[in-house]
């Protein structure tokens, strides 16, 4: 049996000591720190917890969230894009011209056409850029507040007062 000297003993003890302070002082996650973190950006709060995956996929929900929002509110301010059929060439009819060489056209009844086809156009808005960013909205917000409360929750679970 090996007994330890008073000089072993007290020497032991103060590096014991030293141990519990570093590992207060690096071990333990200040769960104020994770929140405001997460809150700057999501994932961060995750990185400072040392969890990376968890992180990157906080970053990677959000990201796409907002870009969803953005191409939502990009459709909404010029419009869906469509794809325009071909225009098919039509044989051209010969032309009316009065005797001076004027063409005659009718210009009163394409224009009221024109005028009708717009009006329809403009009716047939479509849902799509409102779903894309109730969707977008929607995914960043609830992305970004589980950032900050399981940054702040998982903090408070590596400290042991959870």
């Amino acid at each position: 049996m090996a007994f330890f000297t008073d000089e072993e003993r007290k020497k032991i003890e103060e590096e014991a000591e030293i141990r519990a302070r570093v590992y207060l002082k690096y071990e333990k996650k200040s769960s104020g720190a994770a929140g405001v973190l997460s809150s700057v950006c999501p994932g961060l709060g995750q990185a400072y917890n040392g969890q990376m995956g968890k992180a990157s996929l906080c970053i990677f929900i959000v990201l796409i969230s907002l870009l969803i929002l953005s191409f939502g509110i990009l459709f909404q301010i010029k419009g869906m894009p469509t794809k325009e059929e071909p225009v098919a060439i039509e044989t051209q009819e010969p032309v009316e011209m009065d005797e001076e060489g004027i063409v005659i056209t009718e210009e009163e009844e394409s224009a009221g056409e024109q005028e009708a086809a717009t009006e329809e156009k403009s009716e047939k808005k479509s849902a799509a850029p409102a779903v894309l960013i109730i969707i977008g909205a929607l995914g960043t917000l609830c992305g970004w507040n589980y950032s900050v409360k399981d940054a702040i929750r998982t903090a408070k679970r590596i400290n042991g007062s959870y």
